[in-house]
């Protein structure tokens, strides 16, 4: 299927004219004018290319092409206009980040040349946008799947988080939603770095002394500082140094920001953190989050409402797969553990809310045969 282009201008005949032009060559759509417009890239996206006029009644260009960044970000844009104006140029390349401004009548061949560069611009950034959150968030589980074989607690809780705290961040419109599922498999690398005792402890929730508090909280700080320097991952390593700042400025690092001061991503994972931990010690997915909504000083609320709807959207999703018991045999990649799994001796092996992996499989396996676990399993999913 070819990649759509979205045309759109306030005169009938120059719409029609376009599109008898470049109907041959290229997927083409039109619309009368900007409120059309974004209705249809809602409706009938994704659009890899947009042209709009720039002098139309009611929204104008400048101004379709500026939400049109914003709601569709991988979408490339183009003006075309019959008005001269220099400043109309600078503004249409500074609030609607256009690829390329051209001047009505535009030559049909200057039109299909540039169309046809634009489309490789889109093709470009789709492959980026693969390679980062395919290939490169696919490479980080992997790295997280096989740390989750020396710390099963921290990483397995790290695991599944994961997905709620992306989900989280496309609800709220967060650009670049994908950094957070990174964020959050790669929150607990930091906790490798302290003494095995203080890291059970943190763990367990039991209770801290200064001095292992301060170590707590420097465990987000050692995983963004760890990754701050990898091309590509600084939202991530910004998300990273924020998950134990508190709403109201206090918290680690102890710096000036305070309410929406703080990097959004870090109020996600500050509220999708505590969540998770909570809801291991047990406890409702409601229960937990009215109890956190008491905390106003200490998570963003708008956050904890964009959390309860992702959840109730998730709980409806999966009310037909209720957890079941199976043997070792019959575990499957992409079911969620419902229960620790342990050896025999009290060992835990995989903890709660895991989302099993083909490491994890081979990992059951070799304990199976090695040491016996305790049997049945208790998961969800297919």
């Amino acid at each position: 299927m070819n990649p759509k282009i979205l045309l759109v201008d306030d005169e009938p005949d120059v719409l029609a004219a376009y599109e008898r032009l470049l109907r041959k060559r290229f997927a083409v759509e039109t619309a009368p004018g900007g409120e059309q417009a974004l209705a249809m890239l809602e409706a009938r996206g994704p659009f890899a290319v947009l042209v709009a006029d720039l002098r139309m009644p009611g929204m104008d260009g400048l101004d379709l092409l500026a939400r049109a960044r914003v709601a569709c970000p991988d979408t490339v844009r183009i003006m075309l206009t019959g008005n001269s104006d220099q400043q109309s140029a600078i503004d249409a390349v500074n609030e609607g980040a256009i690829f390329r401004f051209l001047h009505k009548p535009c030559d049909a061949a200057l039109l299909g040349r540039t169309l046809e560069q634009a489309l490789r611009q889109h093709e470009l950034l789709m492959s980026e946008r693969s390679l980062l959150q395919d290939t490169l968030k696919g490479a980080i589980h992997m790295l997280v799947d096989l740390l989750a074989m020396l710390d099963p607690l921290a990483f397995g809780r790290a695991q599944a988080m994961s997905d709620l705290a992306e989900e989280v961040g496309r609800e709220m419109a967060l650009e670049n939603p994908w950094t957070l599922g990174i964020a959050s498999v790669l929150s607990q690398i930091g906790i490798l770095t302290l003494p095995r005792s203080v890291a059970n402890r943190i763990q367990s929730g039991a209770f801290l002394n200064s001095h292992e508090r301060d170590l707590a909280n420097q465990i987000p700080q050692i995983g963004a500082e760890l990754i701050c320097h990898i091309p590509r991952l600084e939202q991530v390593a910004e998300a990273l140094q924020y998950m134990n700042k508190n709403y109201n400025g206090t918290g680690f690092p102890a710096d000036d920001l305070r309410g929406e001061q703080i990097p959004l991503s870090g109020r996600i994972l500050r509220a999708v953190w505590d969540f998770e931990l909570q809801r291991t010690w047990g406890g409702t997915d409601s229960s937990v989050l009215a109890e956190m909504g008491v905390r106003r000083t200490w998570y963003d609320q708008e956050v904890l409402q964009a959390m309860g709807r992702c959840l109730g959207r998730t709980g409806e999703s999966v009310s037909t797969s209720e957890p079941r018991e199976v043997g070792s045999v019959d575990l499957r990649v992409g079911q969620i553990l419902r229960a620790d799994v342990e050896t025999m001796t009290g060992l835990l092996v995989i903890p709660e809310g895991t989302l099993l992996q083909t490491a994890h499989l081979q990992k059951l396996r070799n304990f199976a045969r090695l040491s016996a676990i305790r049997e049945p399993l208790l998961v969800s999913g297919e």
